[in-house]
């Protein structure tokens, strides 16, 4: 087993991690915050960010860390006093910072120490600090051992019982005093850093004022702090000595005392001291690990499952003794588990889904970066950022937002200078928002830019021998613009190194389909673009319509589905050799899924009975098709298993299902099927 490089446990990390970057993120949309406007409340919450990663930072022994952070929280701290007012050349520092942090952030999950060199990153944050007229954050402060004498402390029953365990382990206990000069620079900072080299040398068991109040000035100058530590008195003299701006410290061995009173019930206490003083009684959520979800996810579709069966044991049942003694009772017992099934089921559905703003909080860097590297002035605002998702689709959602907002910046905005001649704002606005409607999650990318002109893009497309002439004549404005999503288009007049409308527009359709979502593009000349992507709210567990071909069950995502109607009660015609019925006033092509999955159990006369064959009307972006089925079956809640690893890609086919009888019924995959059977008809294979 390879040693630790950081001090703490394999279970511990990921929670550390998610610490972490909560953390990171709250430092990241902050000072693109400060950037605009100087606000307090944002000042004390990247205060408390770069504070809390200090700590955490110091916690597990990355020192690199550590140090950066309590220079950014100098930086922080000078702002809070209104010593320092953000600007665009602070955040870039700031923010070249952050970088560094994310980069220790992965060396602490890989258990790797790099060698990277952060003196030019701290002499540029330093440089901030001087610049800004803060001479007293270079101020020599000069520390000395002894001056400061210490009042007693109390202690709490758990605080003595711990210092009496260390002890016993051969830990020798140090009272130690720290204290600062209020006209100082920074006095909290300053006493925080104290505290934090303290813990480095030992178990914390007291502390007096805590972080909590240090991080809201709550103080006197001075810090006391109890200390278990097998370091010798002068190492953590030098210790302390080595923190700025103290204006003294003291260290003296610490000889506990025997309570007067009766001994108190011991209150919980965690096992590590931070010194942070949180009432853990207070405590109203935990964190879980991802894998936990997921395993309760699987076996909560096992229940589904196994109650599908149940029913249809039920139903069997009946047919054959009617509601009879333990039929009866039968019949009760489905109907709770039933109910039970489906209130675990919620549960555990909503314990899996996270805000989206977790994704949306990062995109305000990217569109900044970007801007600023095309020359434009953009401005990006966010709605729905509270809007959930289950985790397992917020983890692929984000590379194809990325994307786009990349390409609305790059090349779906004009230069400040044309957007004047065009009578716009100077300043461009990208709308990124998410809202639920109907089951599902809408997310779109709206620009206020020039728009998507379609003879360009069908221009490209002829160029690129992606369509025929003929063919591009024959498109309407809505089926060019929809261009942009083949492979290998491009409508950029010159290549950058940010992106261009149109490449990889394709992978940013695949991607969500794969998600099994669908996006679509609207656009208005001289109005800009909107591009909406459309998702469900899980991919667990789902719900569909079962549908019967030549005897074979198969699962359409209820989401899709518009209505289903007989076949019998429609008139079918045909155009361009295609067979299309009329439906609400337009007309709808027909795929005959009894033909496109061909099986050997056709015999001649594949098709079922003709009175129960039905359309079931769905639609995939802003596509509708009539799906032609033998007989529809019913609703019901699949658990969702990939066939991937056994049988590979199969055409409309995403995935697979085992129902209550124990077969296996194949999952339609909508916008794979409406792809295939369309490019399949134009090749002739499908009359």
């Amino acid at each position: 087993m390879a040693s630790q490089v950081f001090d703490i446990e394999a279970d511990e990390l990921g929670i550390f991690l998610d610490e972490v970057n909560e953390h990171l993120q709250a430092l990241e949309s902050g000072i693109l915050e400060l950037e605009e406007i100087t606000d307090p409340d944002t000042v004390n919450r990247v205060f408390r960010a770069a504070h809390t990663i200090k700590a955490l930072a110091g916690t597990v022994g990355h020192h690199k860390m550590q140090e950066l952070t309590h220079t950014m929280e100098t930086i922080f701290d000078a702002m809070r006093e209104g010593k320092l007012v953000s600007n665009s050349e602070i955040s870039d520092q700031l923010l070249s910072a952050l970088d560094y942090l994310q980069l220790f952030r992965d060396e602490i999950a890989n258990q790797e120490m790099g060698d990277t060199d952060i003196s030019d990153e701290l002499a540029g944050l330093r440089a901030i600090l001087e610049g800004g007229g803060n001479a007293a954050a270079a101020a020599s402060g000069a520390s000395s051992n002894g001056n400061a004498q210490s009042a007693a402390i109390k202690l709490s029953d758990a605080d003595r019982a711990r210092a009496k365990e260390l002890q016993s382990q051969g830990y020798a206990l140090f009272l130690t005093v720290a204290t600062t000069d209020p006209n100082s620079f920074a006095p909290s900072a300053r006493l925080s850093q104290a505290a934090m080299a303290v813990m480095d040398v030992g178990e914390v068991i007291y502390q007096q004022p805590s972080m909590d109040d240090l991080a809201n000035t709550k103080h006197d100058n001075r810090i006391e702090l109890l200390v278990a530590s097998k370091e010798s008195i002068e190492t953590i003299e030098q210790t302390l000595a080595d923190v700025m701006d103290l204006a003294s410290h003291s260290v003296a061995p610490y000889t506990l005392e025997e309570p007067a009173a009766a001994p108190k019930k011991p209150k919980a206490k965690p096992k590590k001291s931070s010194g942070h003083g949180v009432d853990l009684s207070a405590e109203k959520t935990v964190r879980i690990s991802v894998e936990r979800l997921d395993s309760l996810m699987n076996l909560v579709g096992e229940l589904v499952t196994d109650r599908n069966r149940l029913l249809q044991i039920e139903n069997l049942l009946l047919n054959v003794h009617g509601k009879e003694g333990p039929v009866n009772d039968l019949t009760e017992m489905n109907g709770h588990l039933g109910r039970v099934v489906d209130q675990l089921q919620e549960e555990v559905m909503r314990a899996r889904m996270l805000p989206i703003g977790s994704t949306f909080n990062k995109m305000p860097r990217l569109v900044r970066d970007v801007s600023r590297i095309a020359g434009k002035q953009v401005n990006l605002v966010i709605e729905g950022e509270d809007t959930e998702l289950d985790r397992s689709l917020i983890e692929y959602i984000g590379d194809p937002l990325i994307h786009l907002l990349r390409n609305a910046v790059d090349h779906g905005m004009e230069t400040p200078e044309e957007r004047e001649k065009a009578g716009k704002n100077p300043t461009g606005t990208i709308m990124l928002t998410a809202t639920h409607e109907e089951g599902h999650i809408v997310i779109t990318v709206k620009d206020d830019g020039p728009g998507i002109n379609p003879e360009k893009v069908k221009q490209a497309a002829v160029k690129r021998g992606l369509i025929g002439e003929d063919e591009a004549a024959q498109m309407d404005d809505e089926e060019a613009i929809d261009l942009i999503f083949m492979p290998n288009l491009s409508t950029a007049e010159k290549i950058t190194d940010i992106s261009g409308r149109g490449v990889g527009m394709d992978v940013v359709r695949s991607n969500i389909e794969r998600l099994s979502g669908s996006v679509v593009v609207e656009s208005k000349m001289g109005a800009g673009t909107t591009f909406r992507i459309t998702l469900p709210l899980t991919l667990a567990i789902v719900q569909t319509m079962l549908v019967s071909m030549h005897n074979i069950t198969y699962a359409i995502p209820l989401a899709t589905i518009i209505e289903s109607l007989y076949l019998s009660d429609v008139t079918v015609s045909h155009v361009k050799g295609s067979p299309v019925i009329h439906w609400r006033n337009s007309v709808l092509p027909l795929i005959d899924l009894r033909d496109f999955f061909t099986h050997p159990r056709m015999n001649g006369n594949h098709h079922g009975d003709a009175d129960k064959a039905a359309v079931v009307t769905v639609a995939w972006g802003k596509q509708r098709v009539g799906l032609v089925v033998d007989s529809i079956i019913g609703k019901q809640d699949i658990v969702v298993k990939s066939l991937n690893p056994i049988m590979g890609e199969l055409p409309g086919i995403s995935g697979g299902t085992i129902l209550g009888d124990g077969s296996i019924a194949l999952i339609i995959d909508i916008p794979g099927l409406i792809s295939a059977a369309m490019q399949a008809r134009r090749q002739g294979m499908v009359a």
